[in-house]
C-alpha cells in the first residue's frame, strides 16, 4: 500500500513538473495574450522570444543566412495561402476578420480604438497609410505605432488591409505580391537585394544593428 502511494505521488509530481515546462508557441495562429510577440511583414505572428530570428530563418529557404526578394515573396505567398481559407485567390472580408480574431488578435486594438462600438469592422482602419513605412527615419519625429506596427518592422497597422491597394475590402493575389515587393524594398535599407538579421531595422523602427 505504501509503495502504491509513493508511486502515485511520484506520477503526480512528474505530471505537474511537465505541465510547468514552457511550451513552444505555434508558428502560425493564436497564442497566449501578453508576452513577447513579433508580427512578420506579411502578418504572421511569432510568439515567444526570438520571433524575428525565427521568421527570418523560416523565410531563408536555402539556409544561407540571406533572404532574397524571391524568398521574401515565397514566404508572403505561404501566409496568403493560409489566410485564403476557401482557396479562391482572394482574401475577403470574412477571412480578414478571421485573421484579426483567430490569428493575430493583437492588431484588433487598432479597430477597437477607432471604432465607437469597439468592433473594428469595415472602415475602422480607414486612416491607415497607403504604404507601410519604417517607424522612424533619420531626423523624423517618432509616431505612435498601432496594431501590428507595434510588433513588427514596418509602421503598418494592418498587414492584410495594408495590401488592399484599391480599398475594395478584398486582397487579390496580385495585390499581395505587389505588397510583398513594396515591403521588401522598404526593409532592404542598403539596397543590396537581401535581408539579414544585422541589416534589418530593430523592432520599433530603430536603425539597423550594424
Amino acid at each position: 500500500m505504501q509503495r502504491l502511494v509513493l508511486l502515485t505521488l511520484a506520477a503526480l509530481w512528474t505530471s505537474a513538473a511537465s505541465a510547468a515546462q514552457p511550451q513552444d508557441p505555434p508558428p502560425f495562429g493564436p497564442g497566449p495574450q501578453g508576452g513577447e510577440v513579433f508580427i512578420s511583414p506579411s502578418g504572421e505572428p511569432f510568439r515567444g522570444p526570438g520571433g524575428l530570428a525565427a521568421w527570418l530563418t523560416g523565410a531563408d529557404r536555402d539556409g544561407d543566412g540571406l533572404v532574397t526578394a524571391p524568398e521574401f515573396e515565397a514566404d508572403a505567398l505561404r501566409v496568403f495561402a493560409r489566410l485564403d481559407t476557401d482557396q479562391n485567390g482572394v482574401i475577403d472580408g470574412f477571412e480578414t476578420q478571421a485573421y484579426e480574431r483567430e490569428i493575430a488578435p493583437e492588431i484588433r486594438r487598432l479597430g477597437e480604438a477607432r471604432s465607437p462600438g469597439g468592433g473594428g469592422g469595415p472602415g475602422a482602419d480607414s486612416e491607415r497609410p497607403r504604404r507601410p513605412l519604417l517607424g522612424m527615419g533619420r531626423g523624423a519625429r517618432p509616431s505612435p505605432r498601432e496594431g501590428a506596427a507595434r510588433y513588427g518592422l514596418l509602421n503598418e497597422p494592418h498587414p492584410v488591409r495594408g495590401a488592399d491597394a484599391d480599398l475594395s475590402g478584398r486582397v487579390s493575389l496580385e495585390e499581395w505580391r505587389k505588397a510583398a515587393a513594396r515591403r521588401f524594398a522598404l526593409l532592404d535599407l542598403d539596397g543590396d537585394g537581401v535581408l539579414t538579421l544585422d541589416t534589418l531595422p530593430r523592432l520599433g523602427g530603430e536603425a539597423p544593428r550594424r
